[in-house]
């Protein structure tokens, strides 16, 4: 598809959306393109997601001290497959390689494919809503990873869609304790340690690399762990990566995000009326980034990388066949000493 296409396409879907998302980017700071040689105080982690059995076609994978995968390693989810993808991802040089399943990798719902696959690959560390901590170059990394998606079809590892309206940081969020804490994403995702430096999930967060498709309540839960690095795939077509600094412009641009869902329960006038406020958010944080210079961001917590590693495009061959986009790893440095 060609840019200006695809840019069409996105406005015609939702005018709201495709000013409030240019608005939004506007006021956030590009992620520094790694060195050719991390410095002493990062990590260096090659993510990489949605390799649907085209592991052996994507470009070689860079070095890093850490490999994560986020999940749909196979297309049909059958344990050939998937022994296939992990013998391939098992001789990677990279000293800790991690990897959780997505919807399409169904045999890892049973519980003797698990057992098999940690004794076949010791290679591997496995994550299901568990944490790994791993040692690199003398630091340690609290790893939490969860194969998790919000309901779409009768693929595996899902959970009932968590109603975007219903994320506590909004503004009036129709949020209680009574009707939403015990749904099962916040159950899910509520589990996740304080701790935790890096996240990996199969899905993505509400309003940040999702096309639309994300989490409210995986996003409250960022908004709680703030890690330093979300690592994600599934929505293929939402590729990228992002910085977010957990300001005042953030929860008003997600406001927007949430109220833009067709199935909110909010009317147009109050879906302008966030845009505004968001325009107004993002105008005050320019002129105090002037002002100030970078530290009137970062006084509001540290920043976290997310990181959407989906590697075939819309136009992927699956199943190994030929034709299909193979984008390969996205690389980040992560920085300890920030």
């Amino acid at each position: 598809m060609e840019p200006c296409t695809a840019i069409l396409d996105d406005l015609r879907a939702s005018p709201l959306l495709f000013l409030a998302r240019r608005v939004y980017a506007w006021t956030q700071s590009p992620v520094p393109v790694p060195h050719d040689q991390p410095s002493p105080t990062d990590i260096r982690v090659v993510c990489i997601a949605d390799t649907h059995n085209t592991h052996s076609a994507q470009p070689p994978l860079p070095e890093g001290d850490i490999l994560l995968h986020a999940g749909d390693l196979t297309q049909s989810g059958t344990l050939p497959e998937l022994c296939d993808a992990l013998a391939w991802l098992s001789v990677q040089p990279h000293p800790v390689k991690i990897f959780i399943g997505g919807n399409h990798d169904g045999t890892l719902a049973e519980p003797e494919t698990r057992a098999y696959i940690r004794q076949a690959y010791p290679a591997l560390i496995y994550l299901e809503n568990d944490v790994a901590q791993v040692t690199v170059r003398h630091h340690t990394l609290h790893i939490h990873g969860s194969p998790y998606t919000p309901q779409y079809g009768t693929w595996a590892f899902q959970y009932p869609r968590f109603p975007p309206s219903s994320h506590p940081h909004l503004p009036n969020a129709v949020y209680t304790v009574t009707d939403m804490d015990h749904h099962p994403a916040v159950a899910l995702w509520s589990a996740v340690p304080p701790q935790t430096d890096v996240l990996v999930t199969h899905g993505p967060p509400l309003g940040h690399l999702d096309h639309g498709a994300g989490c409210a309540a995986l996003l409250s839960t960022l908004w709680r762990v703030r890690p330093r690095l979300h690592v994600f795939g599934h929505i293929h077509a939402a590729r990228g990566v992002e910085r977010v600094h957990w300001d005042d412009v953030q929860p008003a641009f997600e406001a927007v995000c949430a109220y833009a869902d067709t199935h909110a329960d909010v009317g147009m006038s109050a879906r302008w009326a966030q845009f505004v406020t968001l325009v107004w958010r993002a105008v005050t944080a320019k002129l105090s980034a002037w002002w100030w210079g970078r530290r009137a961001r970062r006084a509001w917590g540290r920043e976290t990388v997310l990181v959407n590693a989906a590697s075939v495009g819309d136009d992927r061959g699956l199943g190994g066949e030929e034709g299909g986009e193979r984008r390969g790893a996205i690389v980040v440095d992560v920085d300890l000493a920030s």
